[in-house]
């Protein structure tokens, strides 16, 4: 996964990034507390979503979109995903591929397509 930043408000803020070439939008954790990351490739960077539990679920029977990836507001986006594996629960969205720490009511399997209401997509390290 290519991450490249290319502005961002500092540690804590909405920063602009594109990944395998997509514009986002997302939480900065990746700055210093005190200077903001420089724009340009971020070799060493990894997206963690945090998903809203209750507003998140299988997606409908029969219903088989594509994965995709739509903002909402802020750091905020609805997603389809494919559940690529549970065991750790791994997804597809298409624009790239991330482990999510979610529990939902209904059993998930591997094909599954979920979808999902995510909180903010963070920006760090990896």
């Amino acid at each position: 996964m290519e991450i490249v930043l290319v502005r961002t408000e500092g540690r804590g803020g909405e920063a602009e990034v594109t990944v395998n070439g997509e514009p986002l939008a997302v939480m900065d954790a990746l700055s210093a507390a005190d200077v903001p990351a420089r724009p340009g490739p971020l070799p060493n960077a990894r997206l963690e979503i945090v998903a809203i539990p209750r507003l998140s679920a299988l997606a409908p029977p029969g219903e088989e979109p594509a994965e995709s990836l739509q903002r909402e507001w802020g750091w905020r986006y609805r997603a389809r995903a494919k559940v690529l594996s549970t065991e750790p629960l791994r997804v597809d969205l298409g624009v790239f591929t991330a482990a999510l720490d979610l529990t939902l009511r209904e059993e998930i399997g591997a094909g599954d397509s979920l979808d999902l209401a995510i909180d903010r997509i963070i920006l760090s390290t990896g």
